[in-house]
This record gives C-alpha cells, structure tokens and sequence, in this order.
C-alpha cells in the first residue's frame, strides 16, 4: 500500500471518530453532522483509494446506518432507487451496442475522411466524434471505446519521442472532448440529470431536454474547437505523410453498407433522441424510462445486438456504485439539514450582484472545488441547495445557478483524478502535472462562455 493510501485511511478513520466531538446545535443536528463527517471521509477515500471504489461505495451505505444518519438500510439505499442510476447502467449497454455495430467507428472514418488531412485535424476528427458520441452515451464508456483507436493510430510512429510527444495531445484531447460533448444533453452525462432531478426535488422546477441543448449546444460549438486549439498548441502533434494517414484510415475496416445490426442500432438510437427531445412536451417520455426501453430493444430473440455476458462487461461497476451512494449521502444531507446549515453558515443575507457575476462567481467556485473534491456528483450534492437559495437571496431563477453548476461540474479535467481522464493517463502518454498546462486554460474559457452565454440562453427561453 502506498503512503498516500495508508494516510487516507487514518484520515478516513480519524474523522469518522472525531466527528462524534464536534459540538451540534439546532440547525446541524447529530445526524447531520454525522452525515457530513460520513461524506468527507467517503470522499478521502475515493481519492486516495486505499480500497476499491466500488468497495468504499459500498461501505458509504453502511455508514450511514451504523452511524444513524438515515433511519436504516432502506435509507441508506436510497440512492440506488434513484433513476439516475439505472440510466447509468443501461447507457453502458447503449454504449457498447454503438460501437460493437460499429457505428462509432463509421461516423469516426467520415469525419477523417473529411478532416483528417494531418495529424491536427486527425485529433480534430476523433474529438468531434467523441463529443458526439458522448452527446448521448457515458463519457466513460466513449473515452474506452476511442482509446483503443488512438492506441492504433500511434503505432504508425516508429520513433519513440515522436508517439510520445503525439500520443500527449491526443490522450489529453480525447477525455476532454468526451467531458466537453457530454453537455450537449441531458443524456450526455449522469452529472446532467443529477442536476436536473435534484433542481426539481428542491423547487418543482424542471430543466427539459430542449431547454438544456439550448444552452449546452451553443457552449459546446465554441469550447470544442477552443479546446482543440489549445491543446496542440501546448503539446503540438509531430506530422506524418499523407499516405501514412490513408493507409490508417483504410486499416479501420468498415464495411462500404451498413448491416442490419448498424441500421437497427441507429434507427433505435434515433428513435430514442425524439423520444428525449419530446419528453421536453410529453414529460411520459421520462429519460430514463425511453434508456430503459431502448435497452431492452437491444436482446430481442433473433436479433440480440448484444450478449447479457457482452452487457455486464460493459459495464463500469465502481461508476455505478459511485452515484448511487453519493445519491444516498446526498439525499441525507438534504433530510437531516446539512443543505441549510452550510446555507445558513456561508451565504451572505443579501446580494448586489448583476446575473453574469453571479454566474462567474459560482463557475469559478465549483472549478475551483474540483480541485479539492474532484468527485463530481458529491459535489452536486453538496453544492445545489445551497445555489438553490443563493438564486432566491438573489431573486432569480434557481434553473440558472443549477445550469452553471450542471455545465461546469462536468469538466472536471483540471488533472486526471475523475475517472474519464483517470483512463488515458494510464495509458502513460502524459504526467499527471501536465494535463494541468492546457486544462486550466480551457476551464479559464468555460468560464467566460458560460458566464458571457448562459444568462442570454436562458432569457431566450424565457425562465430569467
């Protein structure tokens, strides 16, 4: 065991005894206090990591019973009643069914064979496709699948300093472009519907599917090709022959038509996205509930897209776990008066602030808590009462604080810590401090758009 994994275990323990000394009042009562020191320790281990993810998931739900933070075990699995965390699990299935077809690989070979002209524009290519990919499925499951097509692409190079220094743009661009497309929708990301299902939990306001492209899709067009640009301008890619470039590109093998498995994978898919787009109208057509569906359209008799065996491989279980604890843990907070305890304690009583500084000053909070929590759905939970209340001091619309939260969380990229840009780093390409030269610039610029963006999007459509 590393000396960080040791240390995050006595700090873990250490506060999960100390916490039963912190003095309690009429706002933070025994059990929220017990519920926060329950969260910090969690998070400590998550980031150390001195056990599994999936195992500390896990025992996140037996402390909250053993230290009476929730009622039982039913409260402590709250969590995994959440639908949230069954669109998880079948968006893995969804994911795996795309590329198995292999439809991302098609889309991937048109994107190349329209601007893959040299390396930049082949890194273009498979941020574009990613982005898109992730639009709708986890940005997990759509960084593994493009990580084994860049594996390939770099072993064109047969000069070890040139992969090295190639293989660091693209290892860096691809989980930022993943994080990037995941904001295009609600079904982009777990943290999108965290967002949205908490925001309606507190309020009754829901944030629709149409409504969150509004805002996302404009943000996404301008910050991809940003974030394209900065990458390689920092690490630029060493150029190959156009040759070498066609000869990769033939090598990815798609068939000249699509088979009856592509065509039945990209007729459900997009029958899956109307269906979303509507739910915007027709709230029936819950998000998860068309997941679900279109998942099970996958294992009918005689066409059996995939296997049961080929689904639980595809599955990211610690990803999993994750949200359904952290949902758990979060719905306690809320239940035993964390939420406004942390209200009470750190907002001001009034605020004279125009919308964009607003917006500014809580992207720039939440970027610059993920440095110090970068578990994104604990910091959704920890986070959305508190802005729910900043809006209602400020007498705005809460949608727009939970918007900013939603778009920002998610690019949590800074260094890779979060588990999509955890996948690429081990691939060895690049040192953990370097992710950070071009990472914290394109932050820097999410920033500004989303703050420049966000009010006008949201008075467009008329909630501000």
């Amino acid at each position: 065991m590393k000396k960080i994994q040791v240390l995050g275990l006595l700090s873990a323990i250490t506060i999960l005894i100390g916490m039963n000394f912190i003095p309690t009042s009429d706002i933070l009562t025994v059990a929220g206090r017990n519920t926060l020191g329950i969260l910090i320790a969690v998070l400590i281990l998550l980031i150390t990591e001195p056990i599994p993810i999936g195992v500390t998931c896990i025992l996140g739900i037996a402390l909250l019973a053993l230290f009476k933070a929730v009622p039982g075990i039913p409260g402590a699995l709250s969590g995994y009643t959440n639908p949230i965390v069954f669109f998880v699990l079948v968006s893995f299935g969804i994911s795996a069914a795309i590329t198995k077809v292999p439809l991302s690989k098609r889309l991937l070979v048109k994107i190349m064979s329209s601007f893959g002209k040299d390396v930049k524009r082949i890194l273009l290519s498979i941020m574009i496709c990613a982005a898109l990919i992730s639009s709708i499925v986890s940005n997990v499951a759509t960084t593994a699948v493009f990580i084994t097509i860049t594996l390939q692409f770099l072993n064109i190079y047969t000069n070890e300093s040139e992969r090295k220094a190639t293989g660091k743009a693209f290892m860096i661009g691809l989980p930022v472009a993943s994080m990037i497309g995941g904001m295009i929708t609600p079904a982009g990301s777990s943290l999108n519907l965290m967002s949205i299902n908490l925001l309606e939990q507190l309020t009754g306001i829901r944030i629709t599917f149409v409504q969150w492209m509004v805002c996302g899709i404009p943000i996404v067009l301008i910050m991809l090709p940003l974030a394209w640009r900065i990458i390689i301008k920092i690490y630029p890619p060493v150029e190959l022959s156009q040759e070498d470039i066609r000869q990769y590109i033939e090598t990815l093998h798609v068939p000249a038509k699509l088979s009856f498995s592509e065509r039945y994978v990209l007729s459900l898919v997009s029958i899956m996205f109307v269906l979303w787009v509507l739910s915007s109208w027709i709230p029936a057509f819950n998000i998860t509930l068309v997941a679900i569906v279109g998942f099970s359209f996958l294992f009918l008799p005689k066409i059996s897209i995939l296997t049961w065996q080929e689904f639980l491989d595809s599955v990211s279980w610690p990803a999993f776990f994750l949200v359904g604890t952290i949902i758990s843990v979060g719905n306690a907070l809320v239940a035993n008066g964390v939420s406004n305890w942390i209200t009470a304690t750190v907002l001001p009583e009034a605020i004279y602030l125009p919308v964009y500084g607003l917006v500014f000053i809580v992207a720039v909070v939440v970027f610059s808590m993920l440095v110090f929590v970068p578990v994104a759905p604990a910091l959704i939970t920890m986070l959305v009462a508190p802005l729910v209340e900043l809006a209602g001091i400020a007498n705005i619309s809460p949608v727009l604080m939970i918007m900013t939260l939603g778009l920002c969380v998610a690019n949590c990229y800074l260094l890779p810590l979060d588990t999509v840009p955890l996948l690429t780093y081990m691939t060895g390409y690049y040192k953990i401090g370097e992710m950070s030269k071009s990472t914290g610039l394109i932050q820097v610029c999410m920033i500004m758009v989303v703050t420049i963006w966000l009010p006008i999007a949201l008075s467009v459509l008329g909630i501000l």
